[in-house]
């Protein structure tokens, strides 16, 4: 049993004179750059949830300022609210509703938060714009 033993030390020994090291070379290499592909990742799908959210805020306050009697506050109170019943999602956020006789448009913007330390700032703005309700005579 013992000279079973010492032949698998050494052939253990033997066939890793030449990679010692190896191992830890290509981990130093590989993991880093799987990190950053999967940090990347996972701050695109933070921009696309942000994204999806700030259209949300901005057509929930389109609805609102449409309507025959809506007016810009009440708009930017909507949109700011359904903003914040996302939990903070988009840092920053502003709602510019700016409306005229035919049209009402929306602007929202802000910025996702930042996942992987160094990242460029992920700036999310979404825009809708649409017709006024309006009353017309017969």
């Amino acid at each position: 049993m013992l000279a079973f033993r010492n032949r698998l030390v050494t052939r253990g020994r033997a066939s890793s004179v030449g990679e010692r090291g190896s191992v830890t070379l290509e981990n130093i290499i590989i993991w880093p750059v799987v990190m950053v592909f999967m940090f990347g990742f996972f701050q695109f799908a933070l921009w696309l949830h942000a994204r999806d959210l700030a259209h949300g805020a901005a057509t929930s306050a389109y609805y609102e300022a449409r309507l025959y009697d809506g007016n810009i506050p009440d708009a930017q109170a909507v949109g700011r609210a359904v903003l914040e019943a996302s939990g903070g999602t988009i840092e920053g956020a502003n709602v510019v509703v700016t409306k005229n006789v035919t049209t009402v448009t929306v602007t929202v913007t802000g910025n996702t938060a930042l996942i992987v330390p160094g990242w460029p700032g992920s700036g999310v703005s979404e825009t809708v714009t649409g017709p006024v309700e309006r009353f017309v005579a017969p």
